[in-house]
């Protein structure tokens, strides 16, 4: 964000532009999780495929969703963007990557434990007939409950932390704290373009394979929070 949003229709105005900007790549990404989706309940190479890393996943646990999406949504965006414009970290950049790595991996650890939460609420399986009775309400948790009350604001201060070279004054900056309402209201708006559609997928999957195709998603995300969020405190 070059300009923080100072109320709720600039900042939904930025949510929407940024939706709009990025309509393509999360289309193709869509398609992909349905092909993805489609292949494990109806092409056997497939099934046999993704049942191997489901087995992977059941037997690494949380350390494999810890690692599995620090590679995702840390270490791989960290990489595209120090390669594409070296200067898009504070320096040294070693320690923005460590961080986003390190940030990740909770999150990955969080996203599997509110999987799991989610099975206990409104039931765990799935199935090549998609029960909606289960999904519906796991989306609906999930975009408009988990995201606003805690996602939204967190990946927000996470990215402004890191954008301001980790300074202890950033965190304490009364105009980010206030901006802070605007800041989530964009990022949810961009939030709910990309995920409410991949989560749909995500959900028809088996509990096993949900953070794996999570993690496909979380690479393009990933990038995508970073330009929303690229903002330094004035000084």
């Amino acid at each position: 964000m070059s300009d923080t949003p100072r109320s709720f229709r600039a900042a939904a105005c930025a949510g929407i532009a940024s939706a709009k900007e990025n309509a393509l790549p999360g289309l193709i990404l869509w398609i992909a999780a349905v092909a993805i989706v489609v292949g494990y309940y109806l092409v056997e190479p497939v099934t046999a495929f993704l049942g191997g890393v489901g087995r992977v996943k059941a037997r690494g646990g949380f350390l494999y969703s810890a690692v599995s999406t620090a590679l995702f949504g840390g270490f791989i965006p960290f990489l595209w963007r120090r390669l594409r414009n070296p200067s898009s970290f504070p320096a040294p950049a070693w320690r923005s990557g460590l961080f986003l790595s390190l940030f990740w991996a909770w999150k990955g650890i969080e996203v599997d434990l509110f999987y799991r939460f989610q099975d206990i609420l409104f039931g765990a399986g799935a199935s090549a007939g998609v029960q909606a009775s289960i999904i519906i309400p796991k989306v609906a948790f999930d975009q408009f409950v988990y995201n606003p009350l805690w996602a939204g604001w967190t990946q927000v201060l996470a990215y402004w932390w890191m954008e301001n070279c980790f300074s202890r004054s950033s965190l304490a900056d009364r105009d980010f704290w206030k901006s802070m309402p605007w800041r989530v209201v964009t990022v949810l708006i961009s939030t709910w373009g990309v995920w409410i559609p991949m989560v749909s997928i995500i959900y028809a999957m088996p509990s096993v394979l949900q953070i794996p195709l999570f993690n496909i998603a979380l690479c393009f995300w990933s990038l995508m929070l970073a330009s929303l969020t690229r903002e330094k405190k004035s000084r």
